[in-house]
């Protein structure tokens, strides 16, 4: 989405937090993709809030240290494909009469008009035509079409392009996060059932709804690593750090819910299980009353706190599994040199997009 220059060149994927900055490069190996490069730098607090740039010269700083400090290959390219942040964009599947392309067009307009508190001189957008899988249709003709609609604030995008441009990057995308996660941990890009995405990232949790082709719904809630390493430094009167090594180790054992871990993460928890499962209910009443949420796939450096998907499961009643971010790179699991396992989960949006630098 928001592509400014030639999509055929290809790239690789900036993940931009409010915390941290991830890159990811791909190559071809045979008949799969490697992961060539990749690195990893903390942005410290304040520097970007709720995904605005409040201090520029601090981010251009921190994405030069992270290019310089790249593992494995050197980058051979200066263009990129940057994620932008959830809670600024917006995402929509839309039904559409069926109507010609230039139709379509002018359409899609009056759309944005109907759903952006924004006026179109205010935002970038794109859009797709999402194709139907045969068992969607069913030998029946389709007398409609799904289009997906992405939404971006120029107010957002065009400071993040400048910031760039001074680190001596070359953007040429911005996506949403939410389509570069989904590209990451969906085979194929095709989910014959409706599935649901939990990011659990260090400021926020992200949920979207895929089904067939596409997203149907994204949101963001507050819940994080922060605030739950926040939380139990509280509780416990230990320091971050402490908190946060214990959060991983011990995090929600079920044959422990009267441990002060247990305890003071569970409210959190709960709240998380409630809007996951509203979600859910809202998805199946009002988008797709045919199809049941299948399952959940976990993602985002907070999906190794230690019980977490036997929490979920159990109170959600619906299976619940660690996602694959590898699994449109290659077939089988590798060890990745310099990047443990347990990191990989935070690096899944900028693979998605580093999937989308090579395709």
């Amino acid at each position: 989405m928001l592509e400014f220059l030639n999509p055929k060149i290809c790239g690789f994927g900036i993940d931009l937090s409010d915390l941290s900055i991830k890159i990811a490069n791909l190559k071809k190996s045979g008949d799969e993709f490697a992961l060539s490069s990749f690195s990893r730098q903390e942005i410290p607090e304040g520097a970007i809030d709720q995904g605005e740039i409040k201090k520029e010269e601090v981010l251009i700083s921190v994405i030069k240290e992270a290019v310089k400090n790249i593992k494995g290959e050197p980058l051979k390219t200066k263009y990129c494909i940057v994620s932008l942040p959830e809670t600024v964009s917006f995402v929509q599947m839309v039904k559409m009469p069926s109507m010609t392309p230039e139709e379509l067009t002018e359409a899609i307009k009056w759309e944005l008009e109907a759903h952006i508190p924004l006026s179109r001189e205010e935002i970038y957008y794109d859009w797709q035509i999402i194709e139907h899988l045969p068992t969607e249709s069913a030998g029946q003709p389709v007398d409609h079409l799904d289009v997906l609609i992405g939404v971006l604030p120029k107010k957002t995008v065009d400071p993040y392009l400048e910031v760039l441009k001074k680190a001596g990057l070359k953007p040429f995308i911005f996506e949403i996060e939410s389509v570069a996660t989904a590209r990451a941990l969906i085979k194929n890009g095709v989910a014959p059932a409706p599935l649901m995405i939990v990011d659990f990232g260090a400021k926020r949790t992200g949920l979207l709804i895929f089904s067939g082709r596409t997203i149907f719904f994204t949101t963001s809630l507050p819940i994080s690593n922060v605030s739950l390493v926040d939380s139990l430094s509280k509780k416990l009167n230990i320091s971050r750090e402490k908190a946060r090594q214990i959060k991983f180790k011990v995090g929600l054992d079920l044959g422990r819910r009267e441990s002060d871990v247990f305890e003071t993460f569970q409210p959190s928890m709960n709240e998380l299980v409630e809007k996951i499962q509203s979600y859910i209910d809202f998805y199946q009443e009002h988008v797709d009353s045919g199809n049941e949420i299948s399952r959940i796939l976990l993602c985002g450096g907070g999906a190794n706190l230690a019980g977490l998907p036997e929490f979920l499961a159990a109170n959600l009643k619906m299976p619940v599994e660690i996602g694959n971010p590898w699994v449109n790179i290659f077939e089988e699991p590798k060890e990745i040199p310099g990047l443990p396992p347990s990191e990989a989960l935070a690096y899944t949006t900028a693979l998605g997009l580093a999937l989308r630098g090579v395709s």
